[in-house]
């Protein structure tokens, strides 16, 4: 076993529970801080830890943006303080209104979308718009995984600038997942 995580005293922690290493974790915070050159050039996603300590860590370091998988993850996020959440996955259906929830619930966090297709895009103008609120889209482009998104194209660049066209949506981006690496 990996010294690093030995624990000298076990007979006072209730089982089964969760048990972090804080030191391990500030030191992965900051080597991945060396790594990206600064805190501005990172968007770690929450989905792994889904904890709130660990986004104050990150915080506390000088991380701003966060991405995350759900819409409970978000709302975790933007109760610490964020100030910049993306959801990474396409809003559908009951989760577009719960989207317009949690904007009006943390104003001064401004809160992402992905979206791959027109009809998705449609579908949240018309809820966002009329709430009198703007959400940032990140076009999700195919980059070859076949996974997720819009394959490059015309499709593409049409879709991109539906969003411009459509109240209640700012176009912030591209957003591409390189599942393969």
């Amino acid at each position: 076993m990996d010294p690093r995580y030995g624990i000298a005293d076990t007979s006072q922690i209730i089982s089964p529970g969760l048990v972090l290493f804080k030191e391990l974790i500030t030191a992965n915070l900051q080597r991945m801080l060396e790594i990206a050159g600064g805190p501005e050039r990172l968007r770690p996603h929450v989905k792994t830890h889904k904890m709130r300590e660990i986004v104050a860590m990150q915080m506390a370091a000088g991380i701003t943006k966060f991405k995350c998988a759900t819409i409970a993850e978000a709302e975790m996020v933007a109760s610490c303080g964020a100030r910049d959440v993306l959801i990474a996955y396409q809003l559908v259906g009951p989760n577009q209104p719960r989207l317009v929830r949690l904007m009006q619930k943390f104003p001064n966090c401004e809160f992402g979308v992905l979206v791959d297709h027109p009809a998705a895009a449609r579908s949240l103008s018309d809820v966002v718009a009329p709430a009198g609120l703007t959400a940032s889209i990140w076009l999700d482009i195919d980059v070859g995984q076949h996974r997720t998104g819009i394959p490059v194209g015309d499709e593409a660049a049409a879709l991109f600038e539906l969003v411009h066209q459509l109240p209640g949506l700012r176009a912030a981006g591209f957003h591409v997942y390189d599942g393969h690496n």
